[in-house]
């Protein structure tokens, strides 16, 4: 990939060790230029406002402005169109807040290495990501978020969505259904690629079929929906 198509990143966290080594990591792939680094949020609002990258990625404990502030002030400047947390804390109040503001991730910084560049590229794309622990505190709150805890028409969206994936899932295979369900217990691809036997590159074209037919945007939508089906059964 030339240097004119590298994904874009901006990277912010207030520990020198941590920022810089996740740079480091991240300027090993080719299809990624780390375009500058950020001590704190309100420099990454504003390096991000002078660069506009394509990616940033935020740390939430930060001095000065933490990043969920730093995220609002980037999303409210339309500085950048995708904007990932990336934290140690699996807290789910930040994981509410970081989904209310327009992230469009939430990841551990646990993750393995070769991972963070995965993320990034699927980010990118607009595809939600969250990895270890998050997803499954994310089965817990997001039909909270969908539902508008604090208004209701995005409630109805959901049940809307609800009812046409419902008429459609019929249509799914076997293996479909069982991947959905699985999805539903807030289980990463590698988990369900090792609980089925399956290599994890199987299990993310089943879940790209399941998204068309289902008619979702991305794979929390069809966990949510997987998740509400589990439990109606029970």
């Amino acid at each position: 990939m030339g240097i004119d198509k590298k994904i874009r990143l901006l990277l912010a966290d207030d520990q020198r060790l941590v920022r810089d080594g996740i740079a480091s990591l991240l300027g090993l792939d080719e299809e990624i230029e780390v375009v500058g680094t950020a001590e704190n949020g309100l420099e990454a609002a504003e390096m991000a406002m002078a660069l506009k990258p394509d990616v940033c990625l935020l740390d939430i404990r930060m001095p000065i402005m933490d990043g969920i502030s730093a995220l609002q002030r980037i999303r409210r400047e339309q500085s950048c169109p995708f904007v990932v947390m990336l934290t140690t804390f699996d807290d789910r109040e930040y994981v509410v807040r970081s989904l209310k503001e327009g992230a469009v991730g939430y990841l551990l910084k646990d993750l393995p290495s070769e991972e963070l560049s995965g993320a990034v590229k699927q980010a990118v794309r607009g595809v939600f990501i969250a990895n270890g622990t998050v997803m499954k505190t994310l089965m817990g709150v997001l039909d909270e978020v969908q539902r508008g805890s604090t208004g209701g028409a995005t409630g109805n969206g959901a049940a809307e969505g609800d009812r046409f994936a419902l008429s459609q899932r019929a249509a799914l295979s076997e293996r479909e259904r069982e991947i959905l369900s699985l999805l539903g217990e807030g289980l990463t691809n590698g988990e369900i690629a090792e609980s089925l036997g399956l290599s994890e590159g199987t299990v993310k074209n089943y879940i790209s079929s399941i998204l068309t037919c289902l008619g979702f945007r991305d794979r929390v939508q069809a966990a949510l929906f997987a998740a509400r089906s589990n439990r109606a059964k029970q």
